[in-house]
Parts: C-alpha cells; sequence; structure tokens
C-alpha cells in the first residue's frame, strides 16, 4: 500500500526526532497535520498537535505547547479516545506548570488521572500521580504527596517495574527525611539503591547512596555517613559523572574535616579538581574553600 503524505511526513519527523533536529521535527509535523486537515481526518489532526505540544515542551515553549494542545483537546472532543485526551490533559498540566499556572495545571492533571483510571491505563495513571506528589511536595503538602507516591509505588510494584520503582522509593526517602522519619528515610533509601543496583542504574545508585550520607551526616552518624559518601563518590566515577563525584567528596571534606583533616584536605582538593574539569566554578569555589579552611 502506498504511502500518504501524512505516512511521508511523520515518517520524516520521527527521523528528525531520532536525530535531534526538533525543529525540523516539528516542520514535519506541521506540514503532516495540514494534510489531515485537508481531508478533514480531526483525530489524527489532533495527534499530531498533540506531538507538537510535546516538542515544543521539550524546546521550552510552554505556552505554544499548551495552544497545540489545547486545540488538541477540542478536536478529540468530549467523545474522542479517553487514553489519547488523558496524554494532553497531562502535557497541558506540564505547560501550565512551566508557565506557573498552578490551579490549571492541577485541573488538567486530576482530568488526565481520571480518565487513564478509567481506562484501566495504570502506567499513565502512575506517571500523572508522581508529577502530582512532586507537585505537592514542592507546594509542601506531604501528606497528599505521600498519597499519590503510594498509589503510584502500588502500581509499578504490582507490574514489576524496577526502575520506576527505585525512583519513587528514592523520592519517598527524602520526603521522609523531610518529615524526621529517619527510620523509615534510611529503609526508603536502601530500597531505591538495591533496585537501581539490580537493573544496572549506576548514576541513581550513586545518588541514593549521597542521599543516603546526607541523611546519616544530619542524624549525627559520621561512620555511617562516610561510607555512604564514600560509595557515592565511587559510584560516580564508575558513571564518569564529575559534579556528582565532586559533590560527595566535598561532603566528605565537610565531615571529616574535625576528625580526619588530612583526609578531608585530600578530598576538598580532589573535589576543586573535579568541578573544575565539570566546568562548575560554584562547586570549584566551594571546595577550594574548604580546603582553605583546612590549611589556615
Amino acid at each position: 500500500m502506498p504511502m500518504t503524505p501524512v505516512d511521508t511526513a511523520l515518517r520524516e519527523a520521527d527521523r528528525h526526532v531520532v536525530a535531534g533536529q526538533i525543529q525540523q521535527a516539528r516542520e514535519a509535523l506541521r506540514r503532516a497535520r495540514m494534510f489531515c486537515r485537508q481531508q478533514n481526518h480531526s483525530n489524527e489532526e489532533a495527534a499530531i498537535l498533540v506531538r507538537l505540544g510535546e516538542l515544543a515542551l521539550a524546546e521550552g515553549q510552554p505556552t505554544e505547547a499548551q495552544g497545540d494542545l489545547t486545540e488538541a483537546l477540542a478536536l478529540f472532543g468530549a467523545e474522542g479516545d479517553p487514553g489519547e485526551r488523558a496524554v494532553a490533559l497531562h502535557l497541558l498540566g506540564m505547560a501550565a506548570e512551566a508557565r506557573g499556572d498552578f490551579a490549571a495545571r492541577d485541573t488538567a492533571w486530576s482530568a488526565a488521572a481520571a480518565l487513564f483510571h478509567g481506562e484501566g491505563h495504570g502506567e499513565g495513571e502512575a506517571r500523572v500521580l508522581r508529577a502530582q506528589a512532586r507537585a505537592a511536595r514542592e507546594a509542601g503538602d506531604l501528606e497528599t504527596a505521600f498519597d499519590c507516591y503510594a498509589r503510584a509505588l502500588r502500581f509499578y510494584s504490582a507490574r514489576g517495574h524496577t526502575y520506576h520503582r527505585g525512583m519513587i522509593l528514592r523520592e519517598l526517602g527524602q520526603l521522609q527525611g523531610r518529615k524526621g522519619r529517619a527510620d523509615l528515610a534510611h529503609a526508603a533509601f536502601d530500597q531505591a539503591a538495591e533496585l537501581f543496583h539490580m537493573s544496572g542504574d549506576v548514576l541513581d545508585e550513586a545518588w541514593t547512596a549521597h542521599d543516603l550520607g546526607t541523611l546519616l551526616a544530619g542524624l549525627g552518624d559520621v561512620e555511617g555517613a562516610r561510607a555512604a559518601l564514600a560509595k557515592a563518590a565511587r559510584l560516580f566515577a564508575t558513571a564518569g559523572h564529575l559534579g556528582g563525584e565532586a559533590e560527595a567528596l566535598l561532603d566528605l571534606a565537610r565531615l571529616d574535616a574535625s576528625s580526619q583533616p588530612r583526609a578531608a584536605l585530600k578530598h576538598a582538593r580532589q573535589a576543586a579538581e573535579l568541578a573544575q574539569r565539570a566546568g562548575l566554578e560554584d562547586l570549584k569555589t566551594a571546595a577550594l574553600r574548604e580546603a582553605d579552611a583546612l590549611v589556615s
């Protein structure tokens, strides 16, 4: 069967996306939309508008994304495919958040979650729940954040999604730490780190070890914090993440400044060198300041 002009334009858009050529991809999608409009294929046109909105968000253009997504929802109409409408509403909420319109964000995400739930689309609902949890966390509404995280975690646990479970457990650990629930935070970080290790996700395992080290340092568990931060530094080095390794080493230097000043100085100087190589001037300055304090 010969390809239609819409198929050709969509395939071209896909090639540009894979190549990271977002502007060219958007131009190809606009051509595909024009062909759909000429043929009165409103559902196809709406789906293309959703893709345009997603790319506009990726390019940091939330106002343009809002326009594309609002138009897509109008074309879908109340009788349109609930799953496609839910995706559009999720993205519309992201656009609203980027514009600072939190009321519009919450309305869009609530509608998206309801549609996903009604369709039995657990993965889509879990994505929205995680976004809602982060928003509630930033707003200081920790109980809502806990509820959203718990609901998303139940879905990912039932499906055996190792990576997503790890990410939610890490974020739950951070949240438990903010609430002063040290034991629960420690347990969540341990579970997250194990899941990341199982999936071979070295970088997220490193960040989790860093989170645990920060928690333990705040609790006065110097030995536990030192072990966690040293592990984080090793994992960051394995992942080739210079900035993360520098942060972990700087935290080690601060932790050991009183009890092991020579080791602390070594850590601080190494952190400064890594930060310089990574082009992180603020981190380099902080590490050099720590080193100067240790030799004076």
